[in-house]
């Protein structure tokens, strides 16, 4: 990817997290990014293909990182903790390394059916298809469909939490601020609701 491509995907990724997708004009991201419209028609043909840049921009990164982490796991021995910790961590190295405005736009894109889902919807169970088999094996009885849910679900609150952490701590009262509730602990607090999430009824768990 070009320096210019950079700085408009990032520019992009900024605006279309802050203001939604459908607010935000060719013209305001060119001016972000300090270039012109015909750049962004020359690199990515339209506005539809500049936020297509911008969520691809990530994603291969999480699913690298996701797949690292399951391939390091016993499929007959893991446990629903261990697989909400491969689901949660590389979001979390994603915001670590300055993406939590692209957590925040794929929450929103998926709480609001914009233009892009097709995108992450497409390609998500793809992506986590190994996530799917260790969860089927550690659920045998339990239907493909009641677990595609729960990884679905698992990602709409790992999402949520993650793109705005510290709308998270306001919801919880003035006293919740950074230094009360630090952001390993959110993660720590994060990973067994998203083990409790994959785990279902408690029957099946653990």
């Amino acid at each position: 990817m070009t320096s210019t491509e950079q700085r408009l995907v990032a520019a992009a990724e900024r605006l279309f997290a802050e203001q939604g997708v459908g607010a935000v004009s060719l013209r305001t991201v060119m001016q972000a990014a300090e270039t012109n419209v015909a750049a962004i028609h020359y690199h990515f043909g339209s506005k539809e293909g500049l936020l297509d840049a911008v969520l691809r921009s990530r994603l291969d990164q999480v699913t690298g990182e996701r797949n690292a982490a399951l391939a390091e796991l016993s499929g007959d021995e893991v446990t629903s903790r261990e697989l909400a910790v491969a689901f949660v961590r590389p979001v979390v190295t994603v915001l670590g390394s300055g993406g939590e405005h692209w957590i925040r736009l794929v929450g929103q894109l998926l709480a609001t059916d914009e233009k892009g889902l097709g995108v992450l919807s497409g390609s998500f169970l793809q992506r986590n298809a190994r996530f799917v088999e260790l969860l089927e094996r550690k659920f045998p009885g339990v239907p493909r469909r009641t677990l595609d849910f729960r990884l679905t679900q698992a990602m709409h609150l790992t999402l949520n939490v993650l793109g705005d952490v510290e709308r998270v701590r306001r919801l919880l009262g003035p006293g919740s601020t950074p230094r009360a509730w630090p952001l390993d602990d959110v993660v720590a607090d994060l990973v067994e609701v998203v083990t409790s999430v994959l785990a279902g009824p408690s029957g099946e768990r653990w």
